[in-house]
């Protein structure tokens, strides 16, 4: 695939941006089921962006399913009438069967506990900067309702990291972005934004002091909080 089908992005949301070429690229037919986008460095590149918005971007068109990443394959256009997936907008809960969604519940239910648990041993100064800097920008994104939910999910990113576990980092990832539409939706509420901020904040404070049964039950609250809207979210469509 020739990189001079994108264009060079020049406004500050990037990611946005680079979300809104990819969705022109396959609208138009430019870019075709099965087609392999880029490098990430080379696309990155040659749209005058970051690897980092760049990803942000790429989560947001997997959950939406225009894209697909393959283990050591790199990043595919996905083999459906991209079209017809653009046009129509359907009901974010039913994007996942709903079954499955209290599936991906029940597994952040036993793997978050054990990952703050092993972070309050692991964390470096460089873990809990990044975690700090991850609740500054949720705090900035309550201007942006669109950006609450990548603002929440680079806190549950980072906290993952400071596991120094690659396989606790790949299950958070895969799991936040395989229902990410949802939680969108459970993020739109300011009121539950700011108190999901506030147990975020009550997460990281017990990490810092390497309490690790606050930090567990602080995580404990928060995704029984999360388990509460996204239910609320389901039988209010049902």
């Amino acid at each position: 695939m020739k990189p001079k089908m994108f264009v060079e992005l020049q406004h500050t949301r990037v990611y946005e941006k680079i979300v809104e070429q990819i969705r022109k690229l396959i609208e138009d037919g430019t870019l075709e089921p099965n087609d392999r986008l880029p490098s990430e460095r080379e696309l990155a590149q040659t749209l005058g962006c970051s690897r980092t918005s760049l990803r942000e971007a790429c989560r947001v068109l997997e959950s939406e399913g225009l894209i697909v990443s393959k283990a050591g394959g790199g990043r595919f256009i996905q083999q459906v009438d991209q079209r017809l997936t653009l046009k129509y907008h359907v009901n974010p809960v039913d994007l996942i069967e709903k079954t499955a969604v209290i599936h991906f519940l029940e597994a952040r239910e036993a793997l978050e506990p054990q990952i703050v648990e092993i972070a309050c041993e692991r964390a470096t100064q460089e873990d809990i900067a990044k975690m700090e800097n991850s609740l500054q920008r949720m705090k900035e994104k309550l201007k942006y309702p669109d950006e609450k939910v990548d603002a929440d999910s680079n806190f549950h990113l980072a906290l993952a990291e400071a596991t120094h576990n690659f396989v606790f980092v790949s299950l958070m990832e895969m799991n936040l972005n395989l229902y990410r539409q949802v939680r969108k939706q459970t993020l739109k509420s300011t009121d539950r934004y700011i108190e999901s901020l506030q147990e975020h904040k009550d997460i990281l404070e017990a990490i810092k002091l390497g309490d690790k049964e606050s930090a567990v039950q602080a995580m404990q609250t928060h995704l029984h909080h999360l388990r509460d809207n996204v239910l609320g979210l389901i039988n209010k469509e049902e």
